[in-house]
């Protein structure tokens, strides 16, 4: 056997190795997406690609079609959690020490109702814990560089070994197929079967980027943007504290907010019922407030 087929040979008994824990997800309308088996009788996927709360059946590997309960989602990294009962399939087997370097091969094996879909790319760049631009933390960021079929979301990201390193999303960049890392499930999968939800911390307040004039980017000592009130809700922890349109958000909780995602990470679970100063400027002039986010969907 050449080297090529060879090579072709390896892929194709990875991908059917790693296919054993995966299963098509059907949430949606036109394409189905992908699910990993987490744990017994737990799937996770990727959150963008649930389109529908109730009524979501999966495609088992062995191709028996089994109703899944939603358990949960956290659209900040882009996980939800099924419930399935009588899911016979292999639980995913994960790469045990993460020791890979961008360049490295990585596949993405998905599923339809009819076969496994797979991917060849690269692992493209790592980087260290990072906020997603929809306000979840990733303990690593993992880009790829690779197509992703619509239908692949959700499904296994593995390396050479066949072991897994994180799900396939292409919803946490406009840019680059994400692989979202083993310690960021683990986390998210067991609070949403205990709890059914990733408590958010609520301010109520719309933030928009600003350009600050170079007279107040010297005399506040800062860069040059900050985050300008366009919205305050009614009876809600930004409007009890006295933030009103217009105002101009410097600080909050002793940090700079540059961007809308400066906030959101302040906003975690351990945010709500605690306080964070504010600082802001209202008609030039600099101010001080105090604001104590609830828990997101409650106005106390």
């Amino acid at each position: 056997m050449n080297p090529l087929s060879a090579f072709s040979e390896q892929l194709i008994a990875t991908v059917a190795d790693a296919g054993k824990s995966v299963v098509a997800v059907h949430a949606r309308h036109r394409f189905a997406s992908s699910g990993v088996h987490w744990t017994p009788g737990v799937v996770v996927t990727a959150d963008h690609t649930i389109r529908r709360d109730e009524g979501i059946k999966i495609t088992a590997p062995d191709g028996k079609t089994l109703p899944a309960e939603l358990a949960g989602r956290d659209p900040g990294t882009d996980l939800a959690v099924l419930k399935v009962e009588g899911l016979d399939a292999s639980v995913a087997a994960r790469a045990e020490k993460f020791t890979a370097r961008p360049g490295a091969l990585v596949i993405t094996v998905g599923r339809s109702k009819d076969s496994a879909i797979a991917a060849l790319g690269l692992l493209s760049n790592i980087s260290p814990e990072s906020q997603t631009w929809r306000g979840g933390t990733l303990y690593q960021v993992l880009r790829l560089d690779m197509e992703l079929h619509p239908g692949a979301s959700g499904g296994a990201v593995v390396n050479d070994a066949g072991k897994l390193i994180g799900i396939a999303t292409s919803a946490l960049s406009r840019v680059s197929v994400f692989a979202i890392p083993p310690p960021t499930i683990d986390r998210v999968t067991k609070q949403l079967v205990a709890h059914g939800r990733i408590p958010q911390g609520y301010l109520g307040v719309g933030l928009q980027p600003i350009a600050l004039p170079e007279h107040l980017i010297k005399s506040l000592d800062r860069t040059g943007t900050a985050l300008i009130v366009i919205s305050v809700g009614a009876d809600t922890p930004a409007s009890r504290a006295g933030l009103v349109i217009g105002d101009i958000l410097l600080e909050l909780g002793g940090r700079a907010t540059h961007s809308p995602e400066d906030v959101h990470g302040l906003l975690g679970a351990q945010s709500i019922g605690g306080k964070l100063q504010a600082r802001i400027l209202r008609g030039g002039k600099p101010m001080e407030l105090e604001v104590t986010p609830v828990e997101r969907g409650q106005k106390e």
